[in-house]
C-alpha cells in the first residue's frame, strides 16, 4: 500500500453546531457560509495547501450553552459565542496565525467527574417491575 495513505492530514477541520439548544440553527449556517467565503478568499480550500481548512455542520457539540459553538481540529479547541465578528477574529488569529483566541475558548467550570446515579431498589423493565436481590 502507498505510504502516502498513512500520512498525517494537513490543515484544520472546523465543526459548527446547528442542532443544539443554545443557538438557532440558521446562525450556524450563516457562520458556515461566511467561513467558506474566507477559506476561498485565502485559497485554503485546496487540500494540498499546508493551511487547508474545511468546514462541517454538525449536531449538538455537547457544550449546551453560550452558542453558537465551533470546534477547531486537530487542536479540538471549542469556541463559544461565535458570531460573525468572532468568526473573522478566529479565522485571522487562529487559522492563519496559529494563535487561539483565548477569551472565546470554552472553559470547563469543574473538573469533577460525572458519576452514574446509584440504582434504586426497584426499577422497571418494559412493563414489568423487577425487584433487586
Amino acid at each position: 500500500m502507498d505510504s502516502s495513505f498513512f500520512s498525517i492530514r494537513r490543515g484544520r477541520r472546523i465543526l459548527i453546531c446547528v442542532r443544539g439548544q443554545c443557538a438557532e440553527s440558521n446562525q450556524g449556517k450563516h457562520l458556515e457560509k461566511r467561513l467558506n467565503e474566507l477559506i476561498e478568499q485565502h485559497g485554503l480550500e485546496d487540500s494540498s495547501h499546508p493551511q487547508h481548512v474545511s468546514c462541517t455542520l454538525t449536531n449538538c457539540l455537547g457544550v449546551c450553552a453560550d452558542g453558537p459553538i465551533m470546534i477547531v481540529h486537530p487542536e479540538a479547541i471549542k469556541y463559544q459565542h461565535v458570531n460573525e465578528a468572532a468568526l473573522e477574529r478566529i479565522f485571522q488569529q487562529h487559522l492563519l496565525r496559529n494563535q487561539p483566541v483565548e477569551e472565546l475558548i470554552v472553559r470547563q467550570l469543574s473538573s469533577r467527574p460525572i458519576l452514574p446515579k446509584k440504582p434504586k431498589d426497584k426499577f422497571s423493565y418494559g412493563k414489568k417491575l423487577i425487584q433487586k436481590p
